[in-house]
């Protein structure tokens, strides 16, 4: 029995970082040195969350991935929790 409540049902597209977007915007949407706000998108056992579960675009996801491995290849963060 399928159930229909008259709601179509997508995905929250709000990007992430409203204010780090646009043509005014010229630099990354994420920076490799902002270590607390990398580690928002990082679990318990420092691994990467998931888009679905981070609220994040494509894009976002991509810039964030780029600037944790720069972080962890400067030693700002861990590669494992420990």
């Amino acid at each position: 029995m399928k159930r229909d409540s008259g709601k179509k049902r997508g995905f929250y597209t709000a990007t992430r970082f409203p204010d780090r977007s646009g043509k005014e915007w010229a630099g990354p949407v994420v920076d490799y040195k902002e270590i607390e706000l990398l580690r928002k998108f990082l679990t318990t056992s420092a691994k990467l969350m998931s888009r679905k579960r981070a609220g994040t675009s494509a894009q976002e996801q991509k810039a964030l991935k780029q600037a944790v491995k720069q972080a962890r290849f400067m030693a700002l963060l861990p590669y494992t929790s420990a």
